[in-house]
């Protein structure tokens, strides 16, 4: 008696096409996604001058495509891991959405949600894994293993090289702060102003006796404003084309004029190595009390 051949188990479900196939199809395009909206998040971070939040992120896509190799590779504990991650992300993205009624984050949590199922649950990527598995090399993947470890390291490195940057940026922005409320509030000093006032101040001012008018009007209404207190801020940076950082940022402080107490604001920003004003202002603050003399 003839037996008929009977197809696998996997032709019933999937069809006629191999499952690995549907299942590298799959690992493609996540790939292409992620690197899209990968990159899509580091330069418009880079671009609106949260350079550390870019590098972070960097560090954060490093880590995401290692694992991404391991999932390549057949390591199935990492495919597992990573679509139970996702799933859950998604799941708790779907909720807050509904809470806040915010559809972007349901339909985002729904993707998320569906693409962690798919990753560790569907039978294309496990016979994707499985096949991959058997052609292997582990002296390889340890190699590239170790170069993302170093890729990770220099991230690391630059980011904390960059948190030092940004230390001593701010305490030099702060010293130049200080410098020049006292020369603008308490010393009157219209040739610091002039020489120190950036393009765009010049600009807003209209002209320079608009400049020096705003220190005759602070003379005028405030005085001598002494007992300035330390200025606190920080810094905005961004990339410039070629190879330099550009910064910016809010500096503030208080002091005591002849009538009330005065609040100082002032913009500054680095410019080619030196710093600038590109904004300054000042009110009267009557809810400050000088300190007991």
């Amino acid at each position: 008696m003839d037996c008929a051949p009977t197809d696998p188990l996997w032709k019933e479900v999937l069809g006629d096409t191999e499952p690995w196939r549907r299942g590298r199809l799959f690992l493609v395009l996540v790939g292409c996604l992620s690197i899209l909206a990968q990159g899509l998040v580091v330069v418009s971070g880079i671009i609106a001058g949260f350079i550390e939040f870019a590098v972070v992120q960097a560090i954060v896509a490093l880590v995401f495509w290692l694992q991404f190799y391991f999932i390549w590779i057949g390591v199935h504990w990492v495919r597992w891991f990573n679509g139970g991650l996702s799933a859950l992300y998604g799941f708790a993205l779907i909720i807050w959405g509904f809470r806040d009624g915010n559809g972007l984050s349901i339909a985002v949590g729904l993707f998320s949600f569906v693409i962690g199922c798919y990753m560790a649950f569907a039978p294309s990527v496990y016979f994707f894994a499985k096949r991959q598995r058997e052609k292997v090399r582990w002296s390889e993947s340890l190699l590239t293993a170790l170069g993302f470890l170093v890729l990770f390291g220099v991230l690391a490195a630059g980011f904390l090289g960059l948190l030092g940057y940004r230390a001593r940026m701010e305490r030099e922005a702060r010293e130049f702060a200080d410098h020049a409320f006292r020369r603008i509030f308490t010393e009157h000093d219209t040739q610091f102003l002039l020489e120190h006032a950036s393009d765009r101040l010049q600009q807003a001012a209209g002209d320079r006796a608009r400049l020096t008018g705003f220190l005759q009007q602070e003379f005028m209404q405030a005085g001598d404003v002494h007992e300035i207190a330390p200025p606190s801020g920080s810094l905005r940076f961004w990339y410039s084309f070629p190879l330099r950082l550009s910064s910016e940022g809010v500096m503030r402080s208080h002091g005591f004029g002849e009538r009330s107490g005065i609040q100082m604001q002032m913009i500054i920003g680095d410019a080619s190595g030196e710093w600038q004003i590109h904004a300054i202002h000042w009110h009267a603050d009557y809810s400050l009390v000088p300190p007991p003399r």
